[in-house]
C-alpha cells in the first residue's frame, strides 16, 4: 500500500511517499481503508523541521530517546475510513466490516493512575498514532477497537460527511479547550488564527460566548503577502463568530493592538472571562495575562517552540489569581461524545461553520508536497489528502 513516512528526524523534509506492507490485524484490532486524512499542525512541523519545533524528542520516545534507532514512520492521525477487518475478539456491537469510522489516536496504556483516574488522555506512557506509531497518511491503518470512533452511530455520512470526518481529533482539541472554558455567557479572546483558533472560534460561538475577540501576529518578513493572508484568515474567523479581530503585529498593522488590549480591558471586571492560547507565541502569552480579568481564565493549547523567557507568573497569574490550565488531546471519551453530539444536531450551526475553513479542492497523497505547501502558505486551513486509487480529484463537497 501508499504510505507516507518520515525517514530521516535530522532533516527538513524527507517525507516520502514509500510502498509499505498492509498493516496485520491483531485480534483486538480493527483494520481501516482510509477515505480522507487532514494535515495538521503537528504534520507541518514533522515535515519542515522536527528538530526547531521541539517534536523530534517525543518522536524519539518509542526509540528510547536514541536517534540511531529510529526507524521510518507513517506519519498522520486525522483520518476517516471504512472498516474493512475486524479482529477476532472484537465485538460486532463495536464495528462491522463497512461501518464508517474514525478513531482516538492517542494511544493509552489503560493501567497508570491517570487512566484508572478517568484521565487516560493524559496518560504518563501514552503513544501517538502518526508520531510514536504508525499513522494514516496511508491506504490503511490499524488501531485498537477500543480506540475507534463508529460514525455510523451518529448518523454516518449523511450526518458527517468526510470532510468533516477527516478533522475530527483535531476538533476535538478545539472543543476540549472551549469547553474546558465554560464559556457560555462569557467573553472570550482566542489568541492565534491558524486551525485551532478558527475552529474554537466556531466552538465558542456555538457554545453561547457573548463576544469573542480573535487575534493573530502577521509574519514580519512576510510583507504584503503575509499581510493578505491574515486579512483573510480574520474576516473568515469574523464569518464563523468572531465579533472583533486584530493583527498584533504592530509594524505591519499600527494601532490594532493598543485597539485590541483596549477592547479587552474595557469588558466588565476588567477584562476578558477566558482566554484560549492557540498559537504558542511567546508574546500571546503576555497579551492573555494582560486582557484576562482578575480571577479569569487562560487555557494553554498552542506549543511554544521553546521554552518561555518572559511571562510574569506573579503579575499575571497570582496576583491576579487567574488559573491557567494546559490542555493536550482531548478527553477520552467524554470529548469525542459532545463533540459529536454538536455536529449530529443541525440548529448548532457548527457543522456551516466549520465548512468556511475546510480546502474545497482535495489533493492525492501521492501530491502531498502541494498540500504541505498549501498549509505552509496558509493557503489552506483544513487541507484533505485522498488516496490515489479512489476519489482522486474529488472536491471536498462532495466528500
Amino acid at each position: 500500500m501508499q504510505v507516507l513516512r518520515k525517514m530521516d528526524l535530522m532533516k527538513e523534509g524527507f517525507v516520502y511517499l514509500d510502498n509499505h506492507p498492509e498493516p496485520i490485524t491483531g485480534r483486538s484490532e480493527v483494520k481501516i481503508r482510509v477515505l480522507a486524512a487532514s494535515i495538521c499542525g503537528t504534520d507541518q512541523g514533522i515535515y519542515q523541521s522536527p528538530k526547531k519545533q521541539g517534536i523530534r524528542d517525543e518522536m524519539l520516545i518509542q526509540y528510547g530517546g536514541v536517534l540511531e534507532k529510529y526507524q521510518p514512520i507513517t506519519i498522520g492521525h486525522e483520518f476517516c475510513g471504512e472498516v474493512v477487518e475486524v479482529g477476532s475478539d472484537v465485538s460486532t456491537s463495536v464495528a462491522r466490516v463497512g461501518d464508517y469510522v474514525t478513531s482516538e489516536m492517542h494511544i493509552n496504556c489503560g493501567c497508570c493512575q491517570q487512566c484508572l483516574n478517568g484521565l487516560g488522555h493524559i496518560c504518563r506512557h501514552i503513544k501517538v498514532k502518526g508520531l510514536h506509531l504508525d499513522g494514516a497518511f496511508a491506504d490503511y491503518v490499524v488501531v485498537p477497537a477500543h480506540n475507534l470512533i463508529n460514525l455510523e452511530k451518529v448518523g454516518g455520512r449523511k450526518v458527517i460527511p468526510p470532510r468533516f470526518g477527516a478533522f475530527l481529533d483535531a476538533l476535538g482539541n478545539s472543543v476540549y479547550t472551549v469547553m474546558e472554558g465554560n464559556v457560555a455567557g462569557k467573553t472570550v479572546a482566542i489568541l492565534g488564527c491558524g486551525a485551532q483558533g478558527l475552529m474554537a472560534t466556531a466552538v465558542a460561538r456555538t457554545l453561547g460566548a457573548t463576544k469573542i475577540f480573535v487575534t493573530d501576529f502577521s509574519d514580519p518578513n512576510g510583507g504584503e503577502d503575509a499581510m493578505f493572508r491574515l486579512r483573510r484568515r480574520l474576516n473568515t474567523a469574523l464569518e464563523i463568530g468572531a465579533n472583533a479581530c486584530f493583527d498584533t503585529n504592530e509594524n505591519n498593522s499600527p494601532g490594532q493592538k493598543t485597539d485590541f488590549i483596549k477592547h479587552a480591558q474595557d469588558e466588565n471586571g476588567g477584562g476578558v472571562d477566558v482566554v484560549l492560547e492557540m498559537s504558542g507565541a511567546e508574546s500571546a502569552y503576555t497579551d492573555a495575562g494582560r486582557i484576562v480579568k482578575n480571577g479569569g481564565k487562560i487555557l494553554l493549547l498552542g506549543l511554544p517552540s521553546r521554552p518561555l523567557q518572559s511571562f510574569d507568573i506573579g503579575k499575571y497569574a497570582v496576583w491576579k489569581g487567574v488559573t491557567i490550565q494546559g490542555i493536550f488531546g482531548r478527553r477520552m471519551f467524554e470529548t469525542w461524545n459532545s463533540m459529536l453530539d454538536l455536529l449530529a444536531v443541525d440548529k448548532t450551526g457548527l457543522k456551516t461553520r466549520l465548512d468556511k475553513i475546510i480546502a474545497r479542492d482535495t489533493i492525492s497523497l501521492a501530491d502531498f508536497e502541494r498540500g504541505f505547501d498549501m498549509v505552509r502558505r496558509q493557503e489552506a486551513v483544513k487541507q484533505l489528502l485522498v488516496p490515489d486509487r479512489k476519489l482522486k480529484g474529488v472536491s471536498a463537497d462532495e466528500l
